[in-house]
């Protein structure tokens, strides 16, 4: 191509001297475009001293994947010098202005890229950039360490631990919140006691006190419970809203199931018992809100009330522990012991 051209993309490509394009080849059938990008100058500046004019010892054949031009995969090409440094004895090699060292990928496509991770699973990012789903995840790791490198958890007073599922099948992890700044504070393998302790060693690597924690949400885990009066003792414990409940539902329900099997007013009479689609409503009913009621649920609900079936006093002792669940923490001195 001519000199116009590749002086364009020098442009395109935000080169400054001494790196400037000294030759495009275009592959319509491929879809691709190769940039040749050349280092001008036998004399340079040492990477590692800044002492000026030192020779070049060799020069090393690298690529890097770039963003697009025209819908066509772009690559950039190039000879990295290593600079022979007469000052501090060290042969180095120059740094190239488009990518961090040890990339394959040009910073603008790794910019692309971890943007659309965060909107798209990975394996959807990297099919859309026609690229292995390894080397996105070898960015976000990169990435994700600089940006905890320079975290502060300084200040942390509240958080919440909890397990979840990673992927599919019984691989847990530990996730850590702040609970007054709704942020991300820690995550790691396991649901065991020894997560909780990892994670005061972290906070405390970042600025933060585990003696200042004040007080810890978790599941109803013996090994949460245990691992955060360990590493913080000084913390007040109280389960999640989310799992009282659940185990609410649960007993309510074991309750129910208790009664249709031995309760003659339980499984062989009125609207929660006989052997009809009828027998469904309350069983329904007692499990959702009663905003979600239908016609038939509330009817059912309504004849369940004024029964003295045991799973209405399990109903109403779960919509009461709904209610108390959903009143704010008392301002006054808190317990140490575990609260709903």
């Amino acid at each position: 191509m001519s000199v116009g051209v590749e002086a364009l993309f020098t442009s395109a490509l935000g080169l400054q001297p001494p790196w400037v394009v000294e030759d495009v080849k275009l592959d319509v059938s491929k879809k691709r475009i190769d940039f040749e990008v050349s280092c001008s100058g036998a004399l340079l500046t040492c990477p590692a001293c800044g002492t000026a004019s030192q020779p070049v010892h060799d020069r090393l054949r690298r690529k890097w994947r770039h963003l697009d031009f025209f819908q066509f995969e772009a690559w950039l090409h190039a000879d990295v010098p290593r600079v022979a440094c007469g000052s501090c004895g060290k042969t180095t090699q120059l740094g190239v202005p488009w990518a961090r060292p040890g990339s394959g990928f040009t910073a603008a496509f790794e910019a692309l890229a971890l943007a659309l991770c965060r909107e798209l699973p990975v394996s959807q990012a990297a099919a859309l950039l026609r690229c292995k789903d390894k080397q996105l995840w070898r960015r976000i790791e990169f990435y994700v360490d600089q940006a905890r490198a320079v975290e502060s958890f300084q200040g942390v007073q509240i958080v919440g631990i909890d397990e979840t599922s990673l992927r599919r099948g019984q691989n847990y992890i530990t996730v850590v919140h702040d609970l007054d700044a709704k942020r991300l504070l820690f995550a790691t393998e396991g649901p065991d006691h020894q997560t909780v302790v990892d994670f005061a060693t972290d906070l405390e690597a970042h600025g933060g006190d585990p003696a200042q924690v004040r007080h810890v949400c978790m599941d109803m885990s013996a090994a949460y419970a245990k691992g955060a009066a360990q590493a913080m003792p000084a913390a007040a414990a109280s389960y999640d809203r989310f799992h009282v409940i659940a185990m609410a539902i649960q007993a309510m329900d074991d309750v129910r199931r208790e009664e249709l099997r031995t309760e003659p007013g339980g499984g062989g009479q009125g609207a929660a018992g006989r052997g009809s689609q009828d027998a469904a409503q309350p069983a329904v009913g007692m499990r959702k809100n009663p905003s979600g009621w239908s016609v038939a649920q509330t009817t059912a609900m309504h004849w369940l009330q004024r029964s003295a079936l045991k799973s209405a006093r399990a109903w109403r002792l779960r919509m009461a522990l709904r209610e108390v669940s959903r009143e704010p923490a008392s301002t006054t001195a808190p317990s140490k012991r575990p609260a709903i």
